[in-house]
């Protein structure tokens, strides 16, 4: 279980989406000694192989209980990740890529902190000392970010709660980004109308709801992003390669207290499901219930759930 060390005093996210905007002014008055980089939008996602001037790109905004006036500085680490099953593995430690100060941020939405992280590939390869003829199609950049205050207090993704590090409710403060390096497919593949079936239910039963049909769309901001659009939930994944991998901590709809910002947070299986990119009529998406721990009170982690697609 992870420890909460993000405190709310009373946690009322039950806005309309047209009244999400104004929440923040909720949301400030119920953080006690707490803060969070909340996730405002993607511009870029990805990084296309064997295309080193790819950019990732994401707007972040900082807030505290003195809206902005705690923040000291956050560090930004990269890390590479080899998942290249041939040859010897050029995975990398975390390195600091950057320390921002309050300098790098500026004024937005409700007087609060903003800033853009915007980083090449070659930055990236750089960063890490690595040349892009050590990757392939498939591998991963990680980012992991680190809010320090001016009281001390240091925040992160392992000492925040599921509530905050979700990137689907309303704080997507997750600390820490994931960059696929993809081969782009054709924007409308693996979109449309699909029939939904579970082949492996999770720790409640079907994770997406009894079989059905979902409508699947490009994400906006990348071009091998997909969207499950539910009636009134929404579940994101890549094709990546020849692998389908679901995005990290994405908060379904089960949880085991009254709490509707508390949620059972959903990521990738550890073995990620293959796919033919160029074939979208069948195709599976595995993923992990609670995953990491983050399992809202219930008690379990890392329960597999596994589901599939056929185009209609």
């Amino acid at each position: 279980m992870k420890k909460i060390a993000f405190i709310l005093l009373s946690v009322i996210l039950c806005f309309s989406c047209n009244d999400e905007e104004k929440a923040i002014e909720i949301v400030l008055e119920e953080v006690d000694r707490g803060a969070v980089l909340r996730t405002l939008r993607f511009n870029s996602g990805e990084f296309e192989v064997n295309a080193p001037e790819s950019i990732f790109s994401v707007d972040l905004q900082e807030q505290d209980i003195e809206e902005g006036g705690l923040l000291n500085t956050v560090d930004v680490f990269v890390s590479f990740i080899d998942n290249t099953p041939s040859g010897n593995s050029v995975s990398t430690q975390q390195v600091l890529l950057e320390t921002l100060t309050p300098d790098s941020f500026t004024s937005g939405d409700f007087g609060l902190p903003g800033t853009t992280l915007t980083y090449s590939f070659a930055e990236l390869l750089d960063a890490t000392d690595l040349t892009i003829d050590q990757t392939n199609c498939k591998d991963q950049f990680r980012l992991d970010l680190v809010l320090n205050l001016s009281d001390g207090l240091t925040f992160n993704l392992t000492n925040s709660s599921g509530t905050v590090v979700n990137t689907t409710g309303f704080f997507k403060s997750p600390f820490t980004y994931l960059i696929n390096i993809v081969e782009p497919i054709d924007q409308d593949l693996f979109t449309g109308v699909y029939e939904f079936t579970s082949i492996q239910d999770g720790f409640f039963g079907p994770t997406f709801g009894q079989d059905g049909l979902v409508n699947i769309r490009k994400r906006e901001h990348s071009n091998n992003f997909r969207v499950l659009d539910f009636s009134n939930y929404q579940f994101e994944f890549s094709v990546v390669c020849d692998a389908i991998i679901a995005t990290r901590y994405q908060q379904s709809v089960f949880g085991c207290t009254d709490d509707v910002s508390d949620r059972v947070l959903i990521g990738p299986d550890a073995i990620a499901v293959t796919v033919n990119p160029d074939d979208d009529s069948v195709f599976e998406l595995h993923i992990l219930e609670a995953f990491e721990g983050f399992d809202a009170m219930c008690n379990f982690a890392n329960v597999p759930s596994k589901i599939r697609f056929s185009k209609q």
